[in-house]
């Protein structure tokens, strides 16, 4: 299945802790550890509250940042790379097939 289709979430044992600049903290309850992220990324850490696909990223970010969901390619596949890394991302096993 391409990554466009694969609907990914986040964890439930990482955590967003929302600033007042519009960054937020993010929280891995299994290790403690503690990453900032900017506004940007926090947009899309928060739509992967629930199950979306990489256009559905890519969606919410240009809504955010008012452009094309085009110009937000780049940003989200980065993104998506860093947080797999990190093991902060995962594939939604309850999406249909």
């Amino acid at each position: 299945m391409p990554r466009t289709e694969t609907r990914l979430r986040l964890p439930e044992f990482l955590h967003l802790q929302p600033q007042s600049d519009g960054s937020a903290h993010v929280v891995d309850d299994r290790t403690f550890s503690v990453a900032r992220v900017n506004a940007s990324a926090r947009v899309l850490l928060e739509s992967l509250r629930e199950p979306r696909t990489e256009g559905d990223l890519r969606t919410a970010l240009a809504r955010a940042a008012d452009c094309m969901p085009e110009e937000t390619a780049e940003a989200v596949t980065s993104l998506i790379a860093d947080l797999g890394a990190r093991g902060w991302i995962e594939t939604d096993s309850t999406a249909p097939a």
